[in-house]
């Protein structure tokens, strides 16, 4: 976990426990549609169009620059030419949109029709799913990232990967959470070593209040990656929780020693003093 993201959760984790990991705001928020964007927005309200026009207004003047030169590729190239469109994708990734990025992936994967190409748009509609916190794109992102990982796993049902995201994307973004819970224990039984399925599987239950579950799993997911240093934290919340505060103490100092954001660990140092100073 990078540090920004790890200092954002551990300052509101003082107020509540939760398992969201990726507290960005989001980089594009879906508005309401003129006339000219109207014919290419698809059944679910996603609006190609609409996106990139929104994340090129976040560009300054040497990015708009370059993105004119690759728009001007991609014109000559009738958007079938995939090392243009891989060029392209990889622009947004660099500018941190992920959401603009996975149009252009998604239009290669359009062309290749592999594995790797649906996997490329899957990921960062993902991404762009787990940074949003507008309802609306949220669901918007989740369902394309679904529709991508899908793909993938038509081509390859084995690719534990996807099958973990896709499992996320169900349990965090639809109407079937139980859907993604079953696809992730699918993974887990496959792979019981499969360090993103069980951390996602332990979130879940952190979520839903089954913290001895939650345990069980982050103790899995340290076993797997003891370099994990940021699940002592999650155990340190979890135990927490439970009124255990020796135990929280104790992960809470582990997370305190081995990591190395010092902005980080004096979060969780004043967590420590409120716990040492409240009743067994």
């Amino acid at each position: 976990m990078k540090g920004k993201h790890l200092q954002i959760l551990i300052v509101g984790a003082a107020l509540v426990i939760t398992g969201v990991i990726y507290t960005m705001p989001s980089q594009v928020n879906v508005k309401g549609k003129d006339k000219e964007d109207s014919a290419k927005i698809d059944a679910n309200g996603f609006s190609e169009v609409e996106i990139l026009n929104q994340a090129k207004a976040l560009l300054d003047s040497n990015q708009s620059k370059k993105l004119a030169f690759f728009e001007t590729a991609v014109k000559n190239s009738g958007e079938r030419d995939t090392a243009v469109l891989d060029q392209m994708g990889r622009f947004w990734d660099q500018a941190g949109l992920p959401a603009a990025a996975a149009i252009w992936f998604e239009k290669k994967s359009t062309v290749l029709k592999s594995e790797q190409g649906y996997l490329d748009a899957a990921y960062r509609y993902f991404d762009a799913f787990k940074m949003t916190e507008d309802s609306l794109f949220r669901s918007l992102m989740v369902k394309k990232a679904m529709e991508n990982y899908q793909l993938v796993l038509d081509k390859n049902p084995s690719n534990l990967n996807a099958k973990t995201d896709l499992g996320v994307c169900y349990a965090e973004g639809s109407s079937e959470p139980m859907k993604g819970i079953m696809l992730l224990r699918e993974v887990v039984s496959a792979d019981p070593n499969h360090e993103m399925a069980q951390f996602n599987l332990a979130m879940l239950s952190i979520k839903s209040g089954q913290v001895d579950k939650a345990i069980d799993r982050l103790t899995t997911v340290l076993k797997i990656n003891p370099k994990r240093v940021d699940i002592y934290f999650y155990l340190g919340q979890v135990y927490a929780s439970k009124g255990d505060n020796a135990k929280a103490i104790e992960n809470y100092n582990n997370f305190v020693t081995k990591t190395d954001d010092p902005n980080a660990a004096a979060e969780v140092k004043k967590m420590i003093t409120a716990l040492e100073k409240s009743p067994a």
